[in-house]
C-alpha cells in the first residue's frame, strides 16, 4: 500500500507540474466540451502529509492513501420500442467511494431504476486536550471510519391517462466505528493532588478528557407504493409503506485508565501534593439495541376551484412497535487487602448514603403512533397579490416500559470483603402531544421594481407526561420510586417580513426582519407537585443584502446578517440570593455576520471571483447573579471566526485553461487560562489552502486535468497535536464515446 500511495504522489505531481510547463499568454481558448452522457472519468489524487493524518482524514474527508479509479460514468444505450438504458457508477479505490446504477425506461409505460452506493466517513477518534498537563488522549494511534451503504429499487407506471404508480424499496446500512463527544473522567491532568491533615485542592484536578468510542451496527428497510392521477381539477396521491429498523450500537468508554489509588493509602504529616491517591481505573461498555416495524399511510389533494382559489389538504397517519433492549456492563479496577481485583459494578464506600456504580440489564417496548393532517388554501384576488394560509394539526402518543435488573459489588478495601447488592425496576412512559399550527404567507408586487413578503405561523402544544422511574437507592442499594408527572404547554411563534427592490439596473436591495417567540411551560404532578418550570426565548434579527452590478462584467454582493436572544428561566425551587422569585435571566446571545462576494469577468480570458465572511457569535453563559467561586468556573461561549476564499480563471492557450484557488480560515476562541478551573472548549484554528490546476482539450472527446496544491490546517484546541499540512495532488482524463 505504501508502494502504491507513493507512486499515486508522484504521479500526480509530475503531471500536474508538466501541465504547469505550458506556455503561458492568455489567449481565447477554443470551448472545452462538456460531456453529459457516454462518459468515463479515470482520476488519482493524494497527499503527502505531515503531522495527525488521522485529523487529515476527518478534516477533509479524504483517506490518507489517496484514491484511484473511475470518478464518474455514464452510458445511455437506445434499446427497442422506445426503450432507454442508462448506466452511471463511481469507484474510487482508497476512498471506498462505490456506486452502480441502471435505469430502464419505456416511453407511455414507465421506468424501473436499480442501484447500489457505499461511501466512507472518517473519523480521528480523538479526546480533549488540556493546556496546564499538556496532555493529549488519542484513542487509536490509527483513525476511525464508518462505512455507509445503500440498496435501492425505484420505479414507476405511467401508462397514457391512467394513474401513475410507483414504488420504492431502500436498504441501507451504517457500520464501523467513530469516535463520540461523551469524554471520559481522568487525574491526569498536571493539576496538584494534595494529601494530609488539612489538605485542600484548590481545583478538582479531574477532568472529561479520555475519549470514547462507538461502534455501529444499523440496518433500515423502508418500502412505499404510490398512486397519483388527476380528475378534472383535481390532482390526488396516495401512498402506503413501512420500515423495519435493526441496530446494535456500542459505546466503550474509559475512566482514570493508568491510575490507581493505592492500598494501604500512604500516610502524611502535612500537606503534601501526592498525585498517586488519584482514581481507579473503571471500564463500561454500553449496548444499545433498537428494532422498530413501522407502518404509514397517506392521502393528500390539491383542488383549483377557479383562477383566483385553489384548496389543499392532506392526512398522514404514522404507527410503529419498537423493542429495545440494553446493557451497562462496568468493570472497577480496585486495591485492597486482597490485592488488586476487578470488580463488576465495583465501588468502594459501602455506607449508607453511598451511591453506588451498577451493572444494568434491561429490556422493554415502546408503541408510537401521530396522526398529521393540514387543510388550506391558495388565493390570488388580484395579479400582484398572492396569499396561502393553512391549519396543520397532530396527535402524537407514545406508551412504553422497560424492566431493568441492577447489580453491583460494594468492596470493604481494608479486608477485602464483597458484598452483592442487586434490585429490579420498571421503567414506563405515557405521553401525548397535540400541537396546532395555523400559518399565513403573503406576496405583493404591486409597486413597480418592489416585491414584498411576509408569514407567520403560531404552534401551540398541549403535552402530558408521566414517567414512572425504580431506580437503585443509594441508601439502601435497593429499589426506589420516583412518578414525574408533567403538564407541558408550549407556544412557537414565527414571523418573517421582507422586501426586494430594484432600485436600478446596477442596484437591488433585499431586506428582511425576523423574529422567534417561544414559551415553554412544565407544571409537575405526582412525586414532583409544584416544582414547576419554565423557558422562555426570543430570537430576532435582520438580513440585509445588496447587489451592485456597474457593468456588465462586475457585480458585488454584500450581506448582513443580525441575530440576538433573549431568555428567561423560572423555577418554583430556585432561591440563590439575588434571585426575584425564582426568575433568573440569561443565556442570551448575539451573531454578526457579514459577508462579501465579487466577480469580475476581466476578459474572455480572465476572470477573478473572491469571497469573504466576518462572524462575532456570544452566547452569555455567565449569568450576573452568580458570585463567589461558582462565578469563575463560568464562561461566555464564543464562536468568532473569519473566512476568505478566491478563485482565478485564465486561459494558457487554445487548448488550456488554468485556475488558480485559495482559501483562508481562523479562530481565535480558545481560553488556555480557563483551565485552571474548568475544561477549555472554544474552538481556536487557523487553515490555510493554495492550488493551482489547469485543463487541457487532448481532442474533442479526451479532456485532461491536472491540479496541485498545499494545505495547511493548525488547530490550536487540541493543542498542535492534530495539526497536518503538506501537498495535494489530483490528475483526471475524462473520455466520451
Amino acid at each position: 500500500m505504501k508502494s502504491f500511495t507513493f507512486a499515486l504522489r508522484t504521479t500526480g505531481l509530475a503531471a500536474g507540474l508538466a501541465l504547469l510547463s505550458v506556455s503561458g499568454g492568455a489567449a481565447e481558448t477554443d470551448a472545452l466540451p462538456t460531456f453529459d452522457t457516454n462518459y468515463i472519468t479515470f482520476s488519482a489524487g493524494g497527499a503527502d502529509i505531515n503531522g495527525s493524518k488521522a485529523a487529515y482524514q476527518a478534516r477533509t474527508a479524504s483517506a490518507k492513501t489517496g484514491a484511484a479509479g473511475i470518478e464518474d460514468m455514464r452510458f445511455d444505450y437506445d434499446l427497442k420500442d422506445k426503450t432507454t438504458l442508462a448506466v452511471t457508477g463511481r469507484a474510487l479505490a482508497g476512498q471506498e467511494d462505490y456506486q452502480l446504477n441502471f435505469k430502464l425506461a419505456k416511453e407511455d409505460v414507465g421506468t424501473f431504476e436499480v442501484g447500489y452506493k457505499t461511501f466512507r466517513t472518517f473519523y480521528d477518534g480523538a479526546g480533549g486536550f488540556f493546556p496546564i498537563g499538556n496532555v493529549w488522549l488519542p484513542l487509536f494511534s490509527r483513525p476511525l471510519y464508518v462505512d455507509r451503504g445503500q440498496l435501492s429499487v425505484h420505479g414507476t407506471i405511467a401508462l397514457p391517462k391512467a394513474p401513475v404508480i410507483s414504488f420504492s424499496y431502500t436498504h441501507s446500512t451504517r457500520d464501523g466505528r467513530k469516535d463520540s463527544t461523551i469524554l471520559g473522567d481522568t487525574n491526569l491532568t498536571g493539576i496538584p493532588i494534595y494529601a494530609g491533615p488539612g489538605s485542600v485542592n484548590p481545583v478538582s484536578a479531574t477532568r472529561k478528557l479520555l475519549p470514547t468510542y462507538l461502534d455501529l451496527d444499523e440496518k433500515n428497510d423502508a418500502w412505499e407504493i404510490g398512486l397519483r392521477h388527476t380528475m378534472a381539477n383535481t390532482s390526488v396521491v396516495l401512498s402506503v409503506g413501512g420500515n423495519a429498523i435493526e441496530n446494535v450500537n456500542v459505546r466503550e468508554m474509559q475512566q482514570n485508565i493508568g491510575e490507581l489509588a493505592v492500598f494501604p493509602a500512604l500516610v502524611f504529616t502535612s500537606p503534601t501534593v501526592n498525585n498517586v491517591r488519584a482514581g481507579s481505573p473503571r471500564r463500561t461498555t454500553m449496548t444499545q439495541r433498537h428494532e422498530e416495524d413501522g407502518y404509514h399511510a397517506s392521502a393528500t389533494f390539491e383542488t383549483v376551484l377557479s383562477d383566483k382559489v385553489t384548496v389543499f389538504g392532506g392526512l398522514l397517519y404514522h404507527t410503529a412497535d419498537v423493542e429495545i433492549a440494553g446493557s451497562r456492563l462496568l468493570t472497577a479496577t480496585l486495591a485492597s487487602a486482597t490485592g488488586i481485583n476487578n470488580y463488576p459494578g465495583g465501588f468502594v464506600n459501602t455506607g449508607a448514603t453511598a451511591r453506588a456504580p451498577y451493572h444494568l440489564v434491561s429490556k422493554g417496548d415502546l408503541e408510537y403512533s401521530a396522526l398529521t393532517g393540514n387543510l388550506g388554501a391558495r388565493f390570488s384576488p388580484s395579479p400582484d397579490l398572492a396569499i396561502e394560509t393553512a391549519l396543520r394539526g397532530e396527535r402524537w402518543e407514545d406508551s412504553g416500559k422497560n424492566l431493568v435488573n441492577y447489580s453491583s459489588q460494594g468492596v470493604t478495601l481494608a479486608t477485602g470483603a464483597v458484598t452483592n447488592y442487586a434490585a429490579t425496576g420498571l421503567h414506563a412512559v405515557d405521553n401525548v402531544e397535540k400541537p396546532w399550527t395555523p400559518t399565513v404567507d403573503v406576496r405583493y408586487t404591486g409597486i413597480k421594481s418592489v416585491a414584498l413578503y411576509a408569514s407567520w405561523e403560531y404552534r401551540t402544544t398541549k403535552q402530558n407526561e408521566l414517567v414512572r422511574y425504580q431506580g437503585l437507592n443509594g441508601a439502601t442499594k435497593a429499589t426506589e420510586l420516583d412518578m414525574i408527572g408533567k403538564n407541558i404547554d408550549e407556544k412557537h411563534s414565527n414571523a418573517t417580513v421582507g422586501m426586494s427592490w430594484k432600485v436600478s439596473p446596477v442596484m437591488s436591495l433585499r431586506a428582511e426582519l425576523f423574529t422567534k417567540d417561544h414559551e415553554n411551560e412544565f407544571a409537575g404532578y405526582d412525586d414532583v407537585l409544584g416544582r414547576d418550570y419554565a423557558l422562555n426565548y426570543d430570537i430576532y434579527g435582520t438580513k440585509l443584502t445588496a447587489v451592485v452590478k456597474p457593468t456588465h462584467a462586475l457585480s458585488s454582493t454584500t450581506r448582513y446578517v443580525l441575530q440576538k436572544s433573549k431568555s428567561k428561566v423560572f423555577h418554583s425551587g430556585l432561591t440563590t440570593v439575588g434571585v426575584i422569585n425564582g426568575t433568573v435571566d440569561g443565556s442570551d446571545s448575539s451573531r454578526h455576520s457579514i459577508s462579501e462576494s465579487i466577480t469580475w469577468s476581466v476578459s474572455k480570458a480572465l476572470y477573478i471571483q473572491a469571497n469573504g465572511t466576518m462572524v462575532f457569535d456570544q452566547l452569555q453563559t455567565m449569568y450576573p447573579w452568580v458570585s463567589g467561586n461558582a462565578k469563575r468556573n463560568l464562561r461566555n461561549s464564543d464562536n468568532n471566526y473569519v473566512t476568505a476564499d478566491g478563485i482565478v480563471g485564465f486561459t494558457i492557450d487554445k487548448l488550456t485553461t488554468g485556475t488558480i484557488q485559495g482559501s483562508y480560515y481562523r479562530a481565535s476562541n480558545f481560553d488556555a487560562e480557563y483551565a485552571a478551573v474548568a475544561m477549555p472548549l472554544g474552538a481556536s484554528a487557523k487553515e490555510s489552502t493554495i492550488s493551482v490546476g489547469v485543463k487541457r482539450k487532448l481532442s474533442e472527446k479526451t479532456l485532461l486535468s491536472a491540479k496541485v496544491g498545499y494545505f495547511d490546517s493548525e488547530n490550536g484546541t487540541r493543542g498542535g497535536y492534530a495539526d497536518f499540512s503538506g501537498p495535494l495532488a489530483y490528475v483526471s482524463v475524462q473520455h466520451a464515446f
